[in-house]
């Protein structure tokens, strides 16, 4: 797409109207405690918990949560680092405060403002107009920022409405200040091929930016904003490529452009406010934005409202006991679930990007005209039933819904539902379509709230060639042929060739296989629940596609080639003695083994018997445990457990499935503790949190339910492990009426902290001896009782 057809689509819409330690603690009395008759409470104010600065040593553009809402439009908050999508945004042990952005998404960035004093040097550039920060002078919680610019004596305060950023900035006196907008400038993983700005009354500018297209998202994208100023401005002027420039009629535009506002004479502690909206749409919609949500000038009620919005969303779980740190990281966890964002504005009106220029679309609305939900600007959802989509399905619906309308939108709009939604369009993230279970959970839970049919057919056309499995990561263009669709459908697996084949990235074949089997099962799954027995049969027989990888006489998932014969030379891991070829997506044979949900009972058998099986799979553990669960050196291809991606997320809980629940207790929890298990800014995830899989993985874990299948089936069921608190209460929408709430309990029993295998369990007061409870029951509400023990219970759970 190229910048003069953006530009023409600019004047039609410019014109539109490690955790503290478990057994630290001192033990508990002699007898059983329950815990939730205790004097101990639940936690009243989850957002006071939650604590965005865990982890950001080193994280992706994307990952602070301060001056924002759950799934909120703007995502403002300071930068400290620009030049890519890793390592990059806010890096805690970073001297320097570049600016405060307001878009902060996998692949789109844009509108950074930074205050500063004395004589203006914004032309150049964002590195020249740095200050230095503390944070001993710091505040942090989801919905508000507070630091202090110790180059230029400025308090920065941030927090945010939806589509709103709001700033709050206490100067020093000052013979002149200014408020930069290096429009221009290239923040986090994205460069700008155009900026506009122009002043629009006399404390008010508005424009836009072009984000330039990447390798993951290939087409530019636009965003306009409107910016307003509690004070009459004294200047309004800016700079072209590092040369400052008079505007023009009011407006300074091109690549490498910028403005800045300026105010003479500041007294001691004057405050200058600053509202900026944004739109993906058009600058009527930004104003539309500004207005609707933020009409007024009271900061403290917005940061009010952004803690109340924080708690209510974490507030659906509460939980009571544990340490006060493993609180901070439950809800710390959760915060991270509510990372995807908004991209429509307050009328229902989005871009849509996919064809050859861009088209303004509405979401649907009721009868009054409110849109009945948002379109969704998210990453992929590799992954995600082992995390998201069951939390999602449990406690979340409306959310889930939300990302499977905009991924159902792209089939509406263009034809194919897509894999992610970056900037609008297609970006081919992962491989498979990893949409296809999300969908499947909801319908297979009762939730879905959209079209069981459109989401057949959507999921359907990317099961077969012609659709999204055609492309491998990333593959653009026409005539893809790096996904192996039709190979897995000829041959019955994606063979080592598929290397060569097309273009793109994640071309391993045996990872590909897993991969789409698991989502065929998923396919017919919710094809079985709407009648589709014909596809159902098919989709069934290819789901066992994984038994054309197993070699039983390594007892590993192997790559093959086209002929048939296994690749060589061969190990379950990588490393310098065993250079053994690719052939799985971020991961390796020792995981990709395990990548059955759909059929454990078969791979079980095939592995020998549930001992052998347990016994291997404990074997992976112990090698991985010295790693505290993650890649030795960080290669995704040497771990023989991998808990920093993905493909690893159920391993752990597949000794319940072999006989042996009490070392799903045992490893969920040593998981949890040693990888998920920090509160500070170098420890808590260790690795890509991935816009909430890992946090959701960790909200599951400390729970104590999961699903291996994700939520995916004509009668789900959830797998009971040892839940961390001594009382959780889950509040989630009703199936039967998503307006009336239900809860589900979950209680505690213990002697001491360390207490972690159970011994028994009652649901709603009957005993309960296996290790899975229907979901239906959850969703009935109710209460699962667990008693634990320091020994082994050797005979519950057994199935």
């Amino acid at each position: 797409m190229k910048v003069k057809n953006i530009l023409l689509f600019l004047l039609t819409a410019a014109g539109a109207p490690l955790s503290s330690g478990f057994g630290q603690g001192a033990d508990g009395p002699a007898d059983l405690v329950d815990r939730a008759d205790s004097s101990a409470a639940l936690v009243d104010s989850p957002a006071d918990l939650a604590d965005p600065l865990i982890d950001t040593r080193s994280p992706r553009w994307d990952y602070l949560k301060s001056a924002t809402l759950p799934f909120g439009m703007v995502a403002l908050s300071p930068d400290t680092k620009h030049g890519n999508l890793w390592k990059a945004g806010y890096r805690y042990d970073d001297p320097y405060i570049l600016n405060f952005s307001h878009v902060h998404n996998m692949q789109t960035a844009g509108i950074p403002v930074m205050p500063v004093t004395g004589p203006c040097r914004g032309n150049e550039g964002i590195e020249a107009n740095k200050s230095r920060f503390s944070h001993e002078k710091e505040v942090v919680k989801p919905g508000y920022h507070k630091l202090f610019l110790e180059d230029d004596q400025i308090t920065a305060e941030l927090t945010a409405t939806c589509r709103v950023g709001m700033h709050r900035y206490t100067f020093p006196a000052t013979g002149q200040a200014h408020l930069l907008f290096d429009l221009g400038a290239a923040l986090g993983p994205t460069e700008m091929s155009y900026a506009y700005a122009r002043q629009t009354g006399k404390n008010e500018i508005e424009g836009y930016v072009v984000n330039a297209p990447t390798y993951r998202r290939p087409k530019p994208y636009v965003i306009h904003f409107v910016a307003r100023f509690s004070k009459p401005f004294d200047a309004f002027f800016g700079w072209k490529n590092g040369v400052f420039a008079e505007p023009e009629a009011g407006i300074i535009s091109g690549e490498g452009s910028g403005v800045y506002v300026t105010y003479k004479n500041l007294k001691e502690d004057e405050q200058i406010l600053l509202k900026v909206a944004i739109s993906y749409v058009s600058p009527g919609n930004a104003r539309l934005n500004l207005e609707t949500e933020l009409p007024h000038w009271n900061f403290e009620q917005v940061v009010a409202e952004a803690r109340k919005a924080w708690n209510d969303y974490l507030g659906r779980i509460r939980v009571e006991g544990g340490t006060k740190q493993q609180q901070i990281k439950f809800y710390t966890d959760l915060m991270h679930t509510a990372g995807k964002r908004i991209s429509s504005d307050v009328d229902g009106s989005y871009a849509d990007y996919t064809g050859p220029f861009p088209v303004i679309r509405g979401v649907p609305a009721d009868s009054s005209g409110k849109p009945v939900r948002p379109f969704m600007e998210g990453d992929g959802l590799w992954g995600t039933h082992w995390n998201l989509n069951i939390l999602w399905s449990l406690v979340y619906p409306e959310y889930g819904n939300w990302m499977a309308e905009t991924f159902l939108d792209y089939y509406r709009n263009a034809g194919t539902m897509a894999r992610c939604s970056w900037g609008g369009n297609y970006s081919y993230v992962m491989v498979g379509d990893h949409i296809t279970p999300l969908l499947a959970a909801l319908v297979s839970t009762g939730r879905n709230s959209f079209d069981p049919e459109l989401a057949w057919s959507a999921a359907r056309k990317n099961a077969f060639p012609g659709g999204i499995r055609d492309r491998a990561g990333y593959e653009s263009g026409p005539n893809p042929s790096g996904g192996g669709i039709d190979w897995y459908i000829d041959l019955g697996y994606v063979p080592m060739e598929i290397a060569e084949r097309g273009k793109g990235l994640h071309r391993g074949g045996a990872g590909m296989t897993l991969e789409y089997a698991y989502q065929d099962w998923c396919l017919a799954g919710m094809g079985r629940i709407i009648g589709k027995e014909t596809d159902v049969a098919l989709l069934m027989k290819r789901s066992e596609n994984w038994r054309n990888l197993f070699d039983p006489e390594t007892g590993w998932m192997r790559p093959r080639d086209l002929s048939g014969e296994w690749t060589e030379p061969f190990s379950p891991v990588f490393d310098k003695q065993h250079p053994t070829p690719d052939g799985f997506i971020e991961g390796n044979a020792a995981i990709y083994t395990f990548y059955v949900p759909q059929d454990m009972e078969g791979l079980i058998g095939a592995s020998g018997g549930k001992k052998a099986f347990a016994d291997k799979l404990n074997a992976s553990f112990l090698k991985a445990q010295p790693y505290n669960f993650f890649s030795p050196d960080g290669n995704h291809r040497t771990g023989w457990v991998n808990y920093k991606n993905q493909p690893s997320c159920a391993m752990a809980h597949l000794f319940s499935y072999a006989g042996e629940p009490w070392k799903t207790q045992y490893w969920v929890r040593e998981v949890k503790e040693r990888a998920f298990g920090g509160t500070d800014p170098y420890s808590g995830y260790n690795g890509d949190e991935d816009q909430g899989q890992m946090g959701a993985l960790g909200v599951l874990m400390a729970m104590g339910i999961f699903d291996i299948h994700g939520c995916v089936g004509e009668k789900p069921a959830l797998e009971i492990t040892s839940p961390l608190f001594d009382r959780t209460v889950i509040t989630f929408p009703s199936v039967e009426d998503p307006s009336h709430m239900n809860t589900f309990e979950i209680n505690v029993k213990r002697k001491n902290r360390d207490d972690i295998y159970i011994q028994k369990a009652t649901l709603n007061g009957q005993r309960w001896d296996r290790f899975q409870f229907p979901v239906s029951q959850f969703f009935k509400g109710g209460k699962l009782e667990i008693e634990l023990g320091k020994t082994p219970n050797y005979k519950w759970g057994i199935p």
